[in-house]
């Protein structure tokens, strides 16, 4: 009987040992993905980039093809770029009259000096009109949707 005691309560002190292992590893997962959703306000503005409301350098992209296009410029050795990729797959599903372009630094470097971006990730909202609508560094999901809200504004008050 003693023992039968001893053995029930060791399975059950395992089981919450399990259990609180699987909590642990849940929460850690969600806490990344608040710190992805909620980092700091507000775009950033390096002084680098087109002017608004000037046209858009010529580099060979459709800007007609959609009411907006966002030019997402990232680099392969950027740990904030590769963070914020799955973001911007889900901003893609989520805004499906935006068109997103990936813009890599290191394959197009013509087109981060035809625009004079130096810094990365920095986003550049074009209308369908090939202005410039919207531009600076957005380290978060937030942040790119601030630039998003932004741009839909200049876009339909223009």
């Amino acid at each position: 009987m003693k023992g039968t005691v001893w053995t029930v309560s060791y399975v059950a002190l395992w089981l919450c040992v399990v259990t609180l292992c699987l909590t642990v590893v849940a929460l850690l997962r969600q806490i990344g993905v608040l710190h992805a959703r909620l980092a700091p306000m507000g775009t950033h503005f390096a002084g680098e980039g087109p002017e608004l409301a000037s046209v858009a350098p010529a580099v060979g992209l459709d800007w007609g093809a959609s009411h907006l296009s966002v030019l997402a410029f990232t680099s392969a050795t950027c740990t904030v770029c590769r963070e914020l990729k799955p973001s911007l797959e889900a901003l893609r599903r989520q805004y499906r009259e935006v068109r997103f372009e990936t813009i890599d630094g290191d394959a197009n470097q013509d087109v981060f000096n035809a625009f004079r971006v130096r810094s990365t990730p920095y986003f550049v909202m074009v209308d369908r009109n090939g202005i410039v609508r919207g531009r600076g560094v957005a380290n978060s999901m937030e942040q790119i949707e601030e630039l998003l809200r932004e741009s839909n504004l200049a876009t339909e008050s223009a």
